[in-house]
């Protein structure tokens, strides 16, 4: 197995982090990465904050709930972008529409959502920890205000990057079996669910931190009942930041 094929298959979110502070290289190599990203029909559709002042980390960390947000590691907020686009055209095309439907706002997703991976992936190639924090959408209103975030900008989510202070196990997949069709949908029986949940209980009650007395299927019932937060306005958050959606 390759060096890079062993990073990818041994990817985990890591929470805790050193007090090492990564070097102006490490952080421009990174960021460089993210940019160089595939971008859907070349539209650049995301910009990366970087974020350094200890008190915005705090109040991003109030914002996701976990106080290791504001801890030790490299915070990053990719931000789903069309303002630098209409920049361009606003002031000799009236008609916006085909930069703030439903077409351009996927394709926002998909180059913040790559250029994030892809700093993942160079980070746990050399080493480093990584921890996607979609928390951030907790009150995207907030997230707007702190980051100063103009119109036709949405932030999508946050990212951690640093030296591991531990290293967690990783947290079993699906069988491949589930995930992956030939031709079609893949079958998935009702045996592999009850295995896959004796699985998932045995992971959750051997952890170190954490533990919990959980199988998969109770962990998404239990994702039904959770509070979402502000997430249930994110439609009429991503309108009032001039995204043309349907109500």
């Amino acid at each position: 197995m390759s060096k890079i094929e062993s990073a990818a298959l041994q990817h985990r979110s890591v929470r805790q982090f050193a007090d090492v502070a990564l070097s102006e290289e490490q952080l421009r190599t990174l960021e460089a990465i993210a940019q160089a990203t595939a971008t859907s029909k070349f539209m650049q559709q995301f910009s990366l904050i970087r974020v350094s002042d200890p008190e915005l980390k705090r109040q991003i960390a109030a914002v996701t709930t976990y106080d290791y947000v504001a801890g030790p590691g490299q915070l990053y907020v990719f931000v789903l972008d069309q303002a630098r686009n209409v920049r361009l055209v606003e002031s000799v095309h009236g008609d916006l529409h085909q930069l703030t439907n439903w077409d351009a706002l996927l394709g926002c997703v998909f180059d913040a959502t790559l250029a994030a991976q892809n700093m993942v992936a160079a980070a746990e190639r050399s080493g480093l920890g990584t921890v996607y924090l979609g928390s951030v959408l907790n009150d995207p209103r907030r997230m707007i205000e702190l980051l100063h975030l103009p119109r036709y900008t949405f932030p999508l989510l946050g990212l951690k990057v640093g030296v591991p202070a531990d290293v967690p196990a990783i947290k079993p997949r699906w069988p491949r079996s589930a995930v992956v069709g030939v031709d079609k949908y893949p079958h998935i029986d009702a045996e592999a669910l009850r295995d896959y949940d004796t699985t998932i209980k045995k992971y959750y009650a051997g952890r170190a931190t954490n533990a919990k007395d959980n199988t998969y299927t109770q962990y998404i019932q239990q994702h039904l009942v959770d509070s979402m937060h502000h997430r249930d306005d994110i439609g009429a958050i991503l309108r009032a930041q001039g995204f043309d959606l349907p109500q």
